[in-house]
C-alpha cells in the first residue's frame, strides 16, 4: 500500500520541478525527500524517478502516479474539511499568503475578527506576489491567497482552485504634484515599478506600450509599494500604484489616465477541495467584512 504522505511529495515534485524546491517547500531535508520518493517506488513496484544530470524528472510511470496522487489528496482534503465542518467549529492551522497592498489595507480588521469568531484557529500569514502563492496552494505547502489580478494582465485559472473576488480597486497614475491629461504627458519621465515578473511591472509595460506607444523609462524597481510611493514623493519617478495604497500616501497625489480606466482585482483562492472547510469558510468571511468596510470610505474601491 502506498502512504499517502509519500505521494504528496510525488505530487508536490510533479508541481515543483526540484527535490530541492520540495524539501524548501515541505519543510523536509533534501535527503529525507529523496529516501520518501525512493520507498515509494519500492511500494509502487515501477521506477518513478531517472536522474538527468544533477536533479531528476518522472518517468512515464511517475507522472501518471502523480495524476493518480493528485485526485487521492484532494479526495482525502474534501472528507476532512466535510469532517470538519460537523465539528465544534474551525480549529488547527491555516496557511494564508497575501499581497502587501491588501495586507495593509485587511490584515488587521481580519485577524481581530478572527480572534472572536475563530478563536481556536491558529492563522500564519507570509507575504507572497500571486503567481508563486498560486503555486504553493497548488502545491499544497499553503492554504488560502489573497491574491492580485490587474485587468490587462489576467492571472491564470485552474479547475482545482476555487476563487472568489473580493475586492475592486482602480490604479492610478501617482506623481508628486501635478494633474496628468495622459500617458503620453510622462513619456520622457523616469518610472518607478515591481520587479521583473511581477504583474504591477506587466501592467505598466502594457498599458504604456498598448495605450501611449512607448516603452517606460523605468529607472527604479522594488515589490514595496511604500518604496514606490517614496519614490514618487521624491519627486525622481511618476508611477502606477493601486487606490488602496495612493490614500495612504498623502505626499503625493494620483490620478485616472484618460486613456482607459485601469483596475485590479483582490481575490482569495482556496484548493476546491477544500473551499468548504470551516477555516477557509471564516477566513473568507472576516476578509470580505474588513473589505465591505474599507470599500464604504473609499470611492475608487468597491467589493464585489
Amino acid at each position: 500500500m502506498m502512504e499517502l504522505r509519500r505521494l504528496r511529495l510525488l505530487d508536490a515534485l510533479a508541481r515543483l520541478g526540484t527535490v530541492a524546491a520540495v524539501a524548501d517547500a515541505l519543510s523536509y531535508s533534501p535527503s529525507s525527500v529523496s529516501v520518501q520518493l525512493a520507498q515509494l517506488e519500492v511500494e509502487a513496484g515501477v521506477k518513478l524517478l531517472r536522474r538527468v544530470g544533477r536533479t531528476v524528472e518522472l518517468t512515464p510511470a511517475g507522472r501518471r502516479l502523480a495524476d493518480h496522487a493528485a485526485e487521492a489528496l484532494a479526495s482525502d482534503e474534501a472528507i476532512r474539511a466535510e469532517l470538519a465542518g460537523i465539528g465544534d467549529g474551525p480549529r488547527g492551522r491555516l496557511r494564508m499568503t497575501i499581497v502587501q497592498t491588501p495586507a495593509l489595507a485587511l490584515l488587521p480588521a481580519t485577524l481581530d475578527r478572527l480572534a472572536v469568531t475563530a478563536p481556536d484557529l491558529q492563522v500564519e500569514v507570509y507575504q507572497r506576489e500571486t503567481a508563486p502563492a498560486l503555486d504553493e496552494l497548488r502545491a499544497r505547502t499553503i492554504d488560502l491567497v489573497v491574491g492580485i489580478e490587474y485587468d490587462p494582465v489576467p492571472v491564470s485559472r485552474h479547475h482545482d482552485i476555487d476563487r472568489q473576488d473580493l475586492m475592486r480597486e482602480d490604479v492610478l497614475l501617482a506623481v508628486r504634484q501635478s494633474t496628468p491629461v495622459s500617458l503620453t504627458d510622462y513619456e520622457q519621465q523616469s518610472w518607478a515599478t515591481g520587479h521583473r515578473g511581477t504583474g504591477l511591472d506587466a501592467v505598466l509595460r502594457n498599458v504604456c506600450n498598448r495605450l501611449a506607444g512607448f516603452e517606460p523609462r523605468i529607472r527604479h524597481r522594488s515589490d514595496d509599494g511604500l518604496v514606490l510611493g517614496a519614490l514618487v514623493a521624491s519627486g525622481r519617478a511618476v508611477a502606477l500604484l493601486p487606490a488602496l495604497l495612493t490614500t495612504a500616501l498623502p505626499q503625493i497625489t494620483a490620478h485616472r489616465i484618460v486613456e482607459e480606466r485601469l483596475q485590479r482585482t483582490i481575490f482569495t483562492a482556496t484548493r476546491a477541495a477544500a473551499a468548504h472547510a470551516p477555516e477557509i469558510a471564516v477566513t473568507r468571511a472576516a476578509l470580505r467584512m474588513a473589505a465591505a468596510t474599507i470599500a464604504t470610505r473609499h470611492g475608487d474601491l468597491v467589493t464585489v
